[in-house]
């Protein structure tokens, strides 16, 4: 038997980690000085050690499955796994529904995707719902789908059906056999993003996915079909790397006939509509009047009522109005199977379709009734020639009358459409999902219930007061900004203790970080998009005033990343204000002037922006693929620190409550599909780092934070929950290894040899996962006062849970007990 070693990554390490040994024995046998060897070489191996091998890139939907049972063996070993998270809400703010589907004749049961919350189901017509897909491998849905045959059979497609910042991948196809109450994974694990699931009305073994693949290219893309209920995939339809396919339709008058959309996201190829007469084993490209160039995003479907009546609704490339967000979409009707097209209209239908929400779907019992879901809702009774409900941001002008089980302080349909579901036995009663949640109808539309009782807030950013009890700031996705006490619970039935710090006139609009005053709570303020910061009072929804910074005339324009580092100072003192666009700018006057306090750093929006709570003079800067920038002045001088971190994006970055040199960094490579977990701290203020990822799973991490009144405790949030690290003061730097080798190189091989040879993997970290739900936690913060820790998701609302036994585990550990 012969040893093959393939991983060329694995075999430089393993010559390194040899030549290490040489050096630790040779050093040990012969009491050689150091000067035989290269203090160079030795120094560039000790980080190899240190970081790379903790930190090789996790491509791909099979690497995050491999890391899936290390979570749950995480979960299950952990000592805290019967510490309880608290569910806080708020409920009625909603979020983003992206799948809906019903069992056949069952008016009652209800089944609801959430983009970033995995799945959930009702009983009761929406009243009250029950989390049944909360504790597998992901939590992006993509589309559900009940069998029409058997209301127990259930696919899931994971990964949502679209590719924005905040776009989640899954984990392949998952099948349900009891209703819900279990899953299994069927395959599929390189899909990254589902865009349909399709089953056969009479047979549930026959399926088929529209299947996206990765961002840019490559991953499972393509149509996919099953016969023996996903033992077994074949791809039957495939248009080239870079194409995804996001629709895929069953004619409801011959299951043999199939129509597909295809998808090039900002790509030379063209989006296209194809047909399979024959159960998918063989395509054609539509054309006959259709777009053929510069087509963007498509939606399609089928008439039940009239066989051969298919609709195509295409987002116009050639339009500027399409990145304008602005109409530049077409419907496209065929009368005879799609052989041939004609366009429904004389001017773009009248709201917004593509990037991220395009739907078209047909009256079950009426082929000249159609439904087109874009940035709004908009119906045709006349087969696309006219259209009611326009008006996009004309709210006043909406005609569909909204009313909702809890209190909302906006008006009208929330924007951003995601699912349309029409019953197909009682077309009167319709469901709609867009960012705002979920929506039922019982008489055609004209008006709406929301269900608005779902805890599914896509949180971005948080902030902690120190009220008693103390309140929890957020800004959400499209849902605006919130506050609410500690004590506030999720209980069905119970309306929130939140209140929404503002809200834009259509019931929505992206907050992020979002505070108080800290001199005058009555004074808050929230950042928008792309560096729109506000200023307001608490209980006016409307802003008082814009306080976002401009550049003086001598300066390049100021760049803000979508979600703008912003925030104020917790030092005493008069209020100041911090935020970030490619330069750290401070206001000193509440946002009515700015200074850059630092130069332009040479690349876009800054992610990343925090000050010392030991020393207001330092603060760290980061943003773009591992750019850290420090100062210890004020502003006035600052070094780039970011020399060793890989080449990953910033998502966080905070300085220690308990070492001013001390600081921490997180990455993501999720942009490259890498799901290894980021990481890293320097003990000298940005002149070396070292990784403390240690045994974390690879899952993306996306934000830290430190608790204030203890030095060993460090809180991570990734893409799938919260893990605690309880050893910090026992992991010792790189930097100072050398430098304890360098001056006494015997005594310190051979009380360190061990741990360099483990590649400094010291770093302990255990699950906080056991009660929470399989969630993107996307920031975390410690009240030190009250020894809480909160979890924003962004997909799952809030989650807090007390920390008095993680610190008393800490201190015992220190203590060696």
């Amino acid at each position: 038997m012969s040893l093959q070693i393939t991983n060329p990554l694995f075999v430089f390490m393993l010559v390194h980690y040899w030549f290490l040994e040489i050096v630790y024995k040779e050093l040990m046998n012969s009491k050689t000085s150091l000067n035989r060897f290269s203090l160079f070489a030795i120094t560039f191996l000790l980080s190899l050690v240190g970081t790379n091998v903790a930190q090789e890139p996790r491509l791909g939907g099979v690497a995050r499955l491999e890391a899936w049972p290390q979570h749950q063996q995480m979960l299950e070993n952990s000592p805290f796994k019967r510490l309880t998270w608290q569910t806080l809400g708020p409920k009625f703010a909603g979020g983003r529904i992206e799948s809906i589907d019903t069992p056949r004749g069952d008016l009652q049961t209800i089944y609801a995707g959430v983009g970033a919350g995995g799945i959930w189901k009702s009983i009761d017509g929406g009243l009250s719902w029950k989390p049944i897909f909360s504790q597998e491998s992901t939590f992006a849905i993509g589309d559900l789908t009940i069998a029409p045959s058997d209301p127990n059979t259930i696919w899931v497609g994971t990964g949502e059906c679209h590719l924005s910042r905040t776009s989640y991948a899954g984990t392949g196809v998952f099948k349900s056999t009891d209703a819900g109450e279990t899953w299994t994974n069927m395959g599929l694990h390189e899909s990254t993003h589902i865009g349909k699931v399709v089953i056969h009305p009479t047979n549930k073994d026959t399926v088929y996915i529209a299947a996206m693949g990765r961002r840019d290219s490559g991953g499972e893309r393509g149509i996919y079909k099953t016969t023996d209920g996903g033992k077994t995939f074949r791809r039957v339809l495939f248009d080239g790397d870079r194409v995804a396919f996001v629709d895929l339709v069953l004619d409801p008058s011959d299951p043999s006939r199939l129509y597909a959309a295809s998808w090039s996201r900002g790509g030379k190829e063209n989006s296209s509509v194809f047909l399979s007469d024959d159960q998918g084993e063989n395509w054609k490209r539509l054309a006959g009047g259709l777009l053929d160039q510069q087509v963007d995003r498509i939606a399609i479907d089928a008439s039940a009522s009239q066989p051969g009546v298919v609709y195509a609704l295409m987002a116009d490339r050639s339009s500027p109005n399409l990145a304008r967000r602005r109409h530049a979409s077409i419907l496209f009707r065929s009368e005879d199977f799609g052989e041939s097209w004609k366009r429904t209209h004389t001017d773009y239908v009248p709201t917004y379709v593509g990037w991220d929400f395009c739907d078209v779907r047909v009256a079950p019992d009426d082929a000249d009734r159609v439904y087109v879901g874009g940035l709004r809702l908009i119906i045709s009774h006349d087969g696309g020639k006219t259209f009611t409900g326009e008006g996009g941001f004309a709210i006043n002008n909406s005609p569909e009358t909204v009313f909702r089980l809890h209190p909302h302080r906006g008006i009208g349909m929330h924007l951003d459409v995601h699912d349309i579901w029409i019953d197909p036995e009682h077309p009167e009663r319709i469901m709609l999902g867009n960012d705002g949640g979920l929506y039922i109808s019982w008489d055609r539309a004209q008006t709406w219930l929301h269900l608005n009782n779902l805890p599914i807030a896509e949180f971005y950013r948080i902030h902690l007061d120190n009220q008693s009890p103390f309140h929890i700031w957020g800004g959400t996705q499209d849902n605006a900004s919130f506050v609410g006490p500690a004590t506030a619970r999720f209980e069905t039935g119970v309306d929130d203790q939140w209140q929404q710090v503002f809200l834009d006139p259509w019931s929505g609009g992206d907050g992020f970080a979002t505070f108080p005053d800290p001199n005058d709570p009555t004074i808050v303020y929230y950042a928008q998009q792309q560096g729109d910061l506000k200023q307001g009072r608490l209980g006016e929804l409307r802003p008082k005033k814009r306080i976002k910074p401009r550049a003086k005339p001598d300066e390049s324009k100021l760049r803000f990343a979508w979600d703008t580092p912003f925030f104020a100072s917790e030092h005493a003192g008069e209020t100041v204000l911090y935020c970030a666009a490619q330069r750290v700018m401070r206001s000193d006057n509440r946002g009515e002037s700015w200074q850059a306090i630092s130069p332009d750093f040479g690349h876009g929006g800054l992610l990343a922006l925090a000050e010392s709570p030991l020393d207001p003079q330092r603060l760290v800067a980061a943003g773009g693929r591992g750019q850290v920038h420090l100062t210890s002045d004020g502003g006035q001088s600052w070094k780039p620190a970011g020399e060793g971190l890989p080449k990953k994006t910033v998502r966080d970055a905070i300085l220690s409550a308990h070492d001013v040199e001390r600081v921490y960094v997180v990455l993501s490579g999720k942009s490259d599909d890498d799901s290894a977990s980021y990481v890293f701290v320097t003990t000298d203020f940005g002149e070396s780092w070292d990784s403390i990822a240690g045994n974390l799973p690879h899952e993306s991490v996306n934000a830290l934070a430190e608790d204030p009144k203890t030095n060993d405790l460090l809180f991570v949030g990734t893409d799938l929950g919260v893990y605690v690290c309880t050893n910090l003061s026992q992991v010792t730097s790189v930097s100072s290894q050398v430098e304890k080798i360098s001056s006494h190189p015997e005594e310190a091989l051979a009380t360190e040899g061990s741990r360099l040879r483990k590649g400094f993997r010291d770093a302990n970290w255990e699950s906080l996962c056991s009660t929470l739900p399989t969630a993107p936690v996307v920031d975390v913060a410690v009240q030190g006062r009250d020894a809480t820790l909160v979890a924003a998701t962004h997909g799952l609302s809030l989650f807090l849970l007390e920390i008095d036994p993680i610190r008393a585990a800490a201190r015992n550990m220190k203590a060696g007990q």
